[in-house]
């Protein structure tokens, strides 16, 4: 069976799956489904896709239900003029008033589908009251007008706004706007996204265990329902950039999308499987995917229908990078330039490790999200479930002692990796109420019963609460990995404020108190400016973390860091700095502590600058940058072009080389490798393929281009936007060169 057959099979067993999911949670009386987990709410998300079950069925009895959830779903919409948000959708049956602006774009993603996917089937008088609640929804949508660094939501936006506009055609929406002019809408909006991305690299809403794949299912269903073949084409080229960035901090051993992670919730980052994680299985079969760790009470599966119906297309070559990958393999992007966030992921085949440098934000002015892992460490282990996982968060009042569940950071951080190591320092957001506790948490699952750890020579049993000393250093001895960590002298805003290491079943706790006493309130970080303000509060750690083939135990381990050199010091201006020195390498992170802003971050003394994006392998294949640079080298291949965002890709010996362009303004553009010389006189926005294998080069470009003239080693076929125009070249004036004129 083919690898398309398997996806197939792998799609239909997913159908399957959510069909009898949904009839089990359908309610007759409302007509609608109920959410899986929550017996006295109804979910209108759900609710659609059980429509698109029973529409495919083709029984008249299943087509009456369709139409009943349908409308239900479709009298959740808000239709009071005078409400601030008029033409949305409530989030469940049960709200009284739309509470989630994003349930507009969310029901629109299954009223666009159904109103195309069964617009044979629909009754005349159903289909027009969907196109209504979509006119209406757009209206909503464009008055939200969602800033593009809320990635998911503005691709959402965007695919909305051009479906629907198709769909409505010469209808009008309520505010006036045409279908027309609802498409033009989506595609000002697409551009603005790529614009908005391109001043930093990778998307905003970074590396998200749950909204990437909104991403890629959002983009991937523009790309194949919207009739504008630039529209497609554009959406084509977004979704590879997603799948690369996905490919960026996926780890194929381990199945997991190693951090730092953006918006993200606790099931997914700590092991279970999820949205993004059914794209995975869909795509590559691997069960792993599909598993769930004994930290988690259930799995976060969700969305199996449209998983199984979605159309995204991911590239070959990317498949085999999320299949496997040469090791020790490090990706570094520029999420966000204008605040100085960048990320680092670092992986080998035991352990993947991930820190963001700064707090993510999102909108303008910058509003601070807490939903995030600053700090990402996932390990490879020989005890069921096979891995586990380190991350951080600021906690107020001890609230993390019941459960790591969706345990929201407090704190705001700045962080400095490379490699293997890391420093990570934290301070408070505002506080404006009194507080019994402070501390940043340092948390680790996946400790066994033969896990060592080790503070100093004492060994740390489970149920041991150990004091632990600003700069000792804590060792984790798993299976396959060493983990270090040194926490770093903190504030104490009491009296002795202590460092406790407790160990408690499958997790281990670092607890660096900046606070613990009586309920107080600290006037001088209720704003964190006013007369009251000296600096945030210094709370700080190292990490250090290395395969265990790399020592000859773990106190070896320990006396290696134990050996390392720390300095940290915080000057007049309230500027701290912290360097640590430790096998022949200086890694420091200066930062304010006034707005916790990083001002210098360097390795052995030079100072580092993140990329756009850059993602290599110790070897000198699967390597991919996008860079405004004129002239690019990526493995054995040479772009010069423009100075526009621009993509290339080497991959493994065997798959295309990749370019692609982001500039809708054209430029010239030369394209050098081994076996080929590309030149084009003027190339826009779009995107080249070099297959040596099949012995072609397929342009596809949004809009025109200049003459094309290509020098190989061998005789290549050219496509252009689909058509096969190799016969239509003739030679140039240099030798062995065949020029290509005259494209529209």
């Amino acid at each position: 069976m083919s690898d398309a057959d398997d996806v197939a099979a792998r799609a239909q067993q997913l159908f399957d799956e959510g069909a009898r999911i949904l009839e089990a949670t359908w309610d007759d009386a409302v007509a609608m489904c109920r959410y899986p987990d929550h017996d006295d709410r109804h979910d209108p998300r759900n609710t659609l896709d059980y429509a698109d079950v029973l529409l495919r069925t083709g029984v008249p009895a299943n087509a009456e239900r369709a139409g009943r959830a349908i409308r239900a779903v479709v009298a959740m919409q808000e239709r009071r003029p005078q409400d601030a948000h008029y033409g949305n959708f409530r989030w469940s049956l049960e709200d009284e008033v739309v509470a989630d602006l994003n349930g507009v774009e969310f029901i629109l993603d299954g009223l666009n589908y159904l109103v195309r996917a069964h617009a044979a089937v629909l009754p005349p008088d159903l289909r027009a009251e969907m196109l209504d609640a979509i006119a209406l929804g757009l209206d909503e949508i464009d008055r939200l007008d969602v800033h593009p660094s809320y990635t998911n939501i503005a691709l959402s936006d965007i695919c909305n706004s051009v479906l629907g506009g198709e769909a409505l055609g010469a209808r009008l929406t309520p505010a006036g706007m045409s279908g027309d002019e609802c498409v033009a809408r989506g595609a000002r909006r697409l551009y603005e996204w790529f614009a908005f991305s391109d001043r930093s690299g990778a998307p905003h809403e970074y590396n998200s265990t749950t909204y990437l794949a909104v991403d890629i299912e959002r983009i991937a269903m523009l790309a194949a329902h919207t009739s504008d073949p630039e529209i497609a084409l554009k959406a084509r080229i977004a979704e590879e950039r997603l799948w690369l960035h996905l490919a960026a901090h996926y780890h194929p051993r381990l199945a997991e999308l190693a951090g730092p992670h953006s918006r993200s919730y606790f099931d997914g980052w700590s092991g279970a499987s999820g949205y993004l994680k059914l794209i995975l299985w869909k795509l590559l079969g691997d069960d792993t995917l599909r598993r769930t760790p004994p930290w988690v009470m259930h799995s976060r599966e969700e969305a199996q229908i449209g998983v199984a119906r979605g159309m995204s297309r991911c590239p070959d070559y990317i498949i085999e990078l999320l299949r496997e990958r040469a090791m020790p393999f490090e990706s570094r992007e520029t999420v966000d330039i204008d605040r100085g966030v960048d990320i680092t992921t670092f992986m080998t085949e035991k352990y993947a490790l991930g820190t963001a440098s700064r707090a993510y934000t999102v909108g303008e002015p910058p509003e601070p999200w807490p939903s995030f892992n600053s700090v990402h460490l996932y390990f490879a282990t020989s005890e069921a479930p096979g891995f586990g996982a380190l991350f951080a968060r600021y906690v107020i009042d001890d609230r993390d002692r019941d459960s790591h569940v969706e345990l929201h950071d407090a704190g705001t951080f700045v962080a400095m990796q490379h490699g293997q190591r890391a420093i990570v320092a934290y301070g408070l957001m505002q506080q404006l109420r009194p507080a019994r506790s402070y501390k940043l948490s340092v948390r680790m699952l996946g400790i066994t019963p033969a896990t060592q750890v080790l503070v100093g020579e004492q060994q740390v049993d489970d149920g041991d609460v150990v004091a632990v000393g600003p700069g000792d250093a804590v060792v984790i001895a798993g299976s396959d990995v060493y983990v270090g960590i040194i926490p770093l002298e903190p504030s104490d805003m009491g009296s002795d404020a202590p460092i406790e290491l407790r160990r408690d079943g499958h997790a281990l706790v670092l607890d660096i108190y900046n606070y613990q006493g009586p309920p107080k309130q600290f006037w001088e970080h209720r704003s964190q400016s006013g007369p009251f303000f000296a600096g945030n509060v210094r709370n700080a750690f190292i990490l250090e973390v290395v395969e265990r083939g790399g020592y000859a135990n773990a106190e070896a381990f320990r006396a290696n860091l134990e050996a390392a050199v720390i300095a940290d010091n915080v000057d007049a201006q309230l500027e701290r700095e912290i360097t640590y020195a430790s096998g022949g390498s200086t890694l420091s992170l200066r930062y304010s502590l006034r707005d916790m802003r990083p001002i210098a971050r360097k390795v052995d003394g030079v100072p580092y600058a993140s990329p756009m994006v850059e993602a290599r392998s110790h070897r000198d294949t699967g390597n991919w940058t996008i860079t405004r640079d004129a002239i690019v080298d990526v493995g054995q291949v040479r772009v010069i072009g423009g100075s526009g965002a621009k993509l290339l890709v080497a991959p493994e010996y065997g798959f295309p080389t990749i370019f692609s362009s982001f500039d809708n303004d054209p430029a010239p553009v030369s394209l050098l490798t081994h076996g080929l010389v590309f030149d084009c006189d003027a190339f826009g926005f779009g995107r080249i393929e070099y297959d040596p294998l099949a012995k072609r080069v397929v342009v596809d470009v949004a809009g025109e281009i200049g003459a094309i003239r290509i020098a190989g080693a061998f005789a290549l076929r050219l496509i252009i936007n689909g058509a096969d125009v190799t016969e239509m070249m003739t030679p140039a004036a240099a030798d062995g060169v065949r020029e290509f004129i005259g494209i529209g």
